[in-house]
């Protein structure tokens, strides 16, 4: 098993939580014996506090900023925070394909967990388990050599791999998800090519087709943050109402739908109440978003 040899980088340091920055290829948390940003931060942390706690969680492949509590009462007013969408998120994610102007804006879909595998799937808004997932949508750059979009996201719900699945459905996957962008072949360079389905209304990598709503709004009821209740990834894990801190969900090993290890995706920017003394905090984080998987 990898071990991760560097310290965890700490973006912003308050008196009872801390804001760090996630590599990419690491759990947010784990099962006991499995490496994890917890198990590290343990480590590191351990002359200052016992207690570490996530109010939300990244995807295994995803890097960026996240929001740690370091003292129990904190962990119960950031998930409340959460809870209540006080909390902001913004993404960047290099996409394969030019996401023109009409299609950008509000994306509304429906998902759900497929039972049993780490995986979601966008599916019609009668079918079971079906969850909303409305992410607001900006376009950064087109880089014309490579046929890639810079995109900024920014989740209004909070939905298992919900980012990576609404990419994707559009024709536009994630840089380096081959989980849900379909076939693929990796170069020993690092670059990516990806098949790239003709009707951008297919869905890609698994996905099914569904009625996907484009809007180019630009203010909605609610706040831009991730919704409570929710499974891993890049949402919010719902904390034990005594303790505050969330279990770490299982990993899925059956063979049928394996991780990836590092897509180009990343949590950019952060904004939340500090829980010492309710100042709206903005953390961003320190590196770019490279291009390169």
């Amino acid at each position: 098993m990898r071990t991760y040899k560097q310290k965890i980088e700490i973006l912003w340091d308050g008196k009872a939580a801390l804001v760090v920055h996630k590599p990419a290829g690491i759990a947010t948390q784990a099962a006991h014996g499995i490496e994890s940003l917890e198990t590290l931060l343990r480590s590191q942390l351990a002359e200052r506090t016992d207690y570490v706690a996530f109010p939300h969680r990244l995807d295994r492949p995803v890097s960026g900023v996240v929001l740690v509590a370091t003292r129990k009462r904190a962990a119960r007013l950031l998930s409340d925070q959460f809870a209540s969408r006080k909390v902001t998120k913004t993404y960047l994610a290099w996409v394969t394909g030019k996401v023109e102007s009409q299609q950008l804006g509000l994306w509304v879909d429906h998902l759900r967990k497929v039972p049993d595998r780490s995986h979601a799937e966008i599916v019609e808004q009668a079918c079971e388990g079906a969850r909303v997932a409305e992410t607001r949508v900006s376009l950064r750059m087109y880089d014309s050599g490579t046929n890639r979009s810079l995109l900024e996201l920014s989740p209004l719900t909070g939905r298992m791999h919900q980012l990576r699945l609404q990419t994707a459905h559009r024709g536009f996957p994630i840089i380096g998800d081959w989980q849900y962008q379909g076939r693929q072949m990796v170069e020993e360079s690092g670059s990516v090519m990806t098949e790239i389905h003709e009707n951008r209304g297919q869905s890609t990598g698994g996905v099914p087709k569904s009625r996907s709503k484009f809007s180019s709004e630009t203010s909605r009821a609610g706040s831009s943050s991730e919704g409570r209740a929710n499974q891993t990834g890049s949402e919010v894990p719902v904390p034990d109402p005594e303790t505050g801190v969330s279990k770490p969900e299982p990993t899925v090993t059956d063979g049928r739908t394996q991780e990836c290890d590092r897509i180009l995706l990343q949590a950019q920017r952060i904004k939340f109440h500090d829980p010492s003394n309710g100042i709206l905090q903005t953390v961003t984080a320190s590196d770019e978003l490279p291009q390169r998987v």
